[in-house]
């Protein structure tokens, strides 16, 4: 039996997808700007009444000017024209019109405020989650999609709430102002065409309510293709030396195609509604307009209030009509606004969703971290450690790792890929929170450590030594006003960089391009190493830090590491066992346990496992 296949659609849809509690974070969001939501909502009101004024006085400008020349079967002279008054009427008009432009700027200015404010605080409040999400979570995700979610997302939730502010609530009070003048001016009237607008609104909003779906499965589209891009600019060399350039392509394409597949069906949803709902809305008004001018003809009484646009005997007059059409599109028109509005709230709040879920992630709360350190000794110890990458796996990367290590003692951990080894300095930094046992730091168990302090006595130098795009100064000091011109090139002469330096076309002031693209790997692997020297930290891992690096250069580099080391508690792991022979214990990692330990001399008399690796790599 074939299986149904799964459109685009159906592909990057979230079920989980809700406008409304969407909307209501949104707004729970906007509480701490209610005070200029309130004022802008006040001048909405203000806009809509002046708007409404204007309709008004059109009427009344008929009435009182045209419709008694339009009467009288004689001409009137001039003479006799109210220019006082005609003027005064015109005068009110045009200040109406004048009010409602001055506060529709300053309803825009405050709402454009509110808008601005909630994506600074929102990007923020993102920003701040992440720096204290656990690791764990960046091994499950893409960055492109991450990224997306903070540039693009957050920019549809600010144009959308732009619109929904701007839009929204003047629209709000030009529908209720313009039904009570209506009613004013024609009950009967009125108490037709409300019914029927309301019906068309209700049929509409069912229609915007279906393409929903259309909108929350494009935005999670343009997730996976920002993620995509972002990796195969991450990886271009691989990319090119394994000629994946055609499956790339490919790949992007598809992406692509299902994006305009999706948007495409959703626009057009927009569109299609947008041509349905003027010519049914244009249908109503000229009906509405039509039964209006019947009751002028027919002097059938309107039932509105005299002085709205009514004759004395309370039938309709030119100037009603004129005034009751002009507020029905200013009634009708509203509608469209917020069905519009409805439609772009489509986008708005699927982005919206992404923002919120990864602004409101929650994680297993960690031990309470109540322990300051003002300085660290460097005792180290591993109490029956269990440690796994993923929660919902039986599969341990680390199994019962049980070791004790001295302040000042250099340890080194050796063996095959995968063995485990990175795993512990990873526990040992805070980056996972082991899942059994205890560490120990100075006597202290290490998850109730503060980490901002732990991090103040430690150095790590990674394999993939990263550079900020500053000078090589500024990432070899870090912000460390304390250190001399002098302490900076003392240490670099040490790890062989200062040669290398001297020779770029600033020297310590060359901007350092796109985390190091100017700079060979070997060399920044010497950077970072001359950047843990200055940090000089009572704690030291090096993880692979001289794996770039050069047979010969290893020569000096070990003579800077053996400087590095001294008198600190140090872990490191290398490959490269000439690197760690003089480490006061070396420990051998294999399939996430501790199989053999001791120094270099103590292993090879044991004939075992380091035995073996030491002699092929030396054979």
């Amino acid at each position: 039996m074939n299986k149904k296949k799964t459109n685009d659609v159906d592909k990057y849809y979230d079920s989980s997808f809700s406008m409304f509690k969407t909307l209501k974070t949104i707004f729970h969001y906007l509480k701490a700007e209610k005070t200029r939501l309130l004022w802008g909502n006040l001048f909405a009101f203000i806009n809509a009444a002046f708007y409404v004024i204007g309709s008004v006085l059109i009427g009344l400008v008929i009435k009182e000017f045209f419709e008694p020349y339009a009467r009288s079967i004689d001409p009137i002279p001039l003479s006799e024209f109210n220019w006082t008054k005609f003027i005064l009427y015109l005068s009110a008009l045009s200040g109406a019109f004048v009010l409602y432009g001055i506060f529709r700027y300053w309803e825009s200015y405050l709402y454009i405020r509110v808008c601005y404010g909630l994506g600074t605080k929102l990007r923020a409040q993102i920003m701040n989650k992440l720096f204290k999400t656990p690791i764990k979570y960046y091994d499950q995700q893409k960055a492109g999609n991450i990224i997306s979610i903070i540039i693009n997302d957050i920019n549809n939730v600010n144009d959308t709430l732009f619109q929904i502010t701007t839009q929204l609530f003047t629209s709000f009070w030009n529908i209720v102002l313009s039904i009570i003048v209506m009613m004013f001016v024609s009950s009967t009237l009125t108490l037709i065409i409300v019914p029927l607008s309301i019906i068309l609104f209700f049929a509409s909003f069912i229609v915007v309510k279906k393409s929903q779906r259309y909108f929350v499965a494009t935005q999670n589209a343009f997730g996976k293709m920002n993620a995509y891009v972002e990796e195969m600019l991450t990886n271009t060399k691989v990319t090119n030396s394994f000629d994946r350039q055609e499956q790339v392509h490919k790949g992007l394409r598809q992406i692509t195609r299902e994006i305009r597949n999706i948007a495409y069906k959703g626009d057009t949803a927009a569109r299609s509604f947008d041509v349905w709902f003027q010519l049914v809305s244009n249908i109503l008004i000229l009906v509405i307009s039509a039964i209006a001018a019947l009751f002028y003809v027919k002097g059938i009484p309107v039932y509105g209030i005299q002085g709205f646009g009514s004759n004395d005997d309370g039938t309709a007059s030119a100037a009603l009509v004129v005034t009751y059409v002009s507020l029905n599109w200013n009634f009708i028109g509203p509608f469209q606004n917020i069905l519009n509005i409805a439609f772009s709230l489509q986008v708005g709040t699927a982005s919206s969703n992404r923002v919120f879920k990864l602004s409101e992630l929650n994680f297993k709360p960690r031990e309470p971290e109540d322990i300051p350190i003002d300085e660290i000794k460097g005792e180290v110890e591993f109490k029956n450690v269990w440690f796994k990458y993923l929660d919902e796996s039986n599969m341990y990367q680390l199994k019962n790792a049980s070791f004790k290590v001295k302040p000042g003692q250099v340890v080194a951990f050796v063996g095959p890929t995968g063995a485990g080894k990175t795993t512990i300095i990873n526990l040992l930094s805070k980056f996972y929170d082991y899942n059994e046992g205890s560490i120990l730091i100075d006597g202290k168990e290490l998850r109730n450590i503060k980490t901002k302090m732990l991090r103040d006595h430690m150095t790590v130098v990674l394999q993939d030594s990263f550079l900020f795009n500053e000078t090589i100064y500024d990432n070899l000091t870090l912000g460390n006003k304390n250190l001399t011109k002098e302490e900076v090139i003392k240490a670099a002469k040490l790890t062989n960089i200062h040669h290398f330096i001297m020779t770029l076309p600033n020297d310590y002031d060359t901007v350092v391009e796109n985390n190091g693209a100017n700079i060979s790997q070997g060399e920044r692997q010497l950077i970072s190493l001359t950047r843990a020297i200055l940090s000089n930290k009572n704690l030291l891992i090096l993880d692979e830090a001289t794996s770039s690096i050069d047979s010969r250069t290893e020569i000096i580099v070990q003579n800077s590491i053996r400087h590095l080391t001294k008198n600190k508690t140090s872990f490191i792991i290398a490959h490269r066992l000439s690197t760690i022979k003089n480490a006061d214990i070396i420990m051998v990692i294999n399939d996430g346990q501790i199989i053999e330990s001791g120094s270099h001399q103590e292993l090879l008399k044991k004939e075992g496992f380091y035995y073996n690796l030491y002699h092929s790599q030396y054979k």
